[in-house]
């Protein structure tokens, strides 16, 4: 990165607010673009520098002049701050502050810095939200205040710097505090939304199914609690997988919007609601399964017992035939003693 020794400098912004080129006194105009929120190409005359990266995470800065060009392979930290620059002259190690003022072991140290980064060649401050708003590390604070303070996104004090926690939160944009664990919440709340509507879905089918079967009264009125906790969960869960995408959207668009918040808590509380009422369908339809079995096994023990004491009924004719000849018995009367 060149530093600029100059006694002014001219800045100049695009329609979005984006800050394209600088202008030094006696240098050449360096001209900036972006790829979404970060620096993508710095060109001044015949210099160019690209950063090559996949998705968030920071690769390399190719530099190009003329015929000659050379690569830095670049170490970073999770929240993008670039820690080590590579090349053939060996590695060079750029440590920060809590707020991002760096100290390189030699040289200028490389174009990227705190949370990955682009700092301004003149100043020494970082341009947030491709230029849009500029933070001094050394002072730890916004030289502008923020457009969304005091009562939006931005806060009581409006030219704090992450709510004075920049260890924890970030800010790309330079408008509003952005949690690094904000984005993985999203999706695994919409996965969450999603699974809990699918097991709910599935629930409500089994519970609907075994309602019109049964004739056990409590398995019924289990049944039916399962089918209406089932219901519930499967709806807030698409719903709460819908805000999610929500949310995301009007983060790509706006990153500043104030609704985000908002959505984060809707779906949050759909989530929650998606979660209890799968699990009570689930709960309920066991219940009518545990009910069933046991009216089933009842019904098969009773069903045994009769078969066991019941006797068969004989006529009473073939009774008569079958019974055995009485055998008779003799007279007291004709009986005489006998003499010894």
């Amino acid at each position: 990165m060149e530093t600029f020794n100059c006694g002014s400098c001219r800045y100049h912004y695009n329609a979005l607010d984006q800050l394209t080129g600088l202008e030094p006194v006696g240098q050449a105009t360096v001209q900036r673009f972006y790829r979404l929120e970060h620096l993508a190409t710095e060109i001044q005359g015949l210099c160019s520098q690209s950063v090559l990266q996949h998705g968030t995470q920071l690769l390399a800065l190719q530099t190009s002049e003329g015929d000659n060009s050379h690569s830095q392979l670049l170490a970073t930290d999770q929240q993008r701050s670039v820690l080590r620059v590579t090349d053939l002259a060996g590695p060079v190690q750029q440590v920060y502050t809590a707020y991002g003022h760096r100290r390189v072991d030699r040289g200028l140290g490389s174009l990227l810095g705190f949370n990955g980064e682009a700092v301004d060649p003149v100043t020494g401050h970082y341009l947030l939200g491709n230029g849009h708003r500029a933070f001094n590390p050394v002072l730890m604070r916004f030289n502008s205040p923020d457009k969304l303070s005091p009562f939006g996104r931005g806060g009581l004090n409006s030219y704090a710097y992450c709510l004075g926690n920049p260890v924890s939160f970030r800010d790309p944009t330079g408008q509003a505090t952005e949690q690094t664990w904000q984005p993985w919440l999203i999706v695994g709340l919409a996965a969450l939304g999603l699974v809990s509507a699918g097991v709910g879905l599935f629930s409500t089918g089994l519970a609907f199914k075994d309602l019109k079967v049964t004739s056990v009264p409590a398995s019924a009125a289990a049944s039916k609690k399962a089918v209406q906790a089932g219901a519930v969960g499967t709806v807030a869960g698409f719903a709460g997988a819908g805000v999610g995408m929500a949310r995301a959207s009007i983060n790509a668009a706006d990153p500043g919007s104030s609704a985000q918040d908002a959505l984060i808590i809707a779906a949050v509380a759909l989530s929650v609601i998606s979660l209890a009422g799968t699990i009570s369908s689930v709960g309920f339809s066991l219940q009518g399964y545990r009910l069933n079995k046991a009216a089933a096994q009842r019904a098969s023990i009773n069903q045994t017992t009769v078969a066991m004491v019941r006797i068969p009924r004989i006529p009473l004719r073939q009774a008569r035939r079958s019974a055995p000849p009485l055998t008779p018995h003799a007279d007291p009367s004709t009986l005489h003693p006998i003499d010894f």
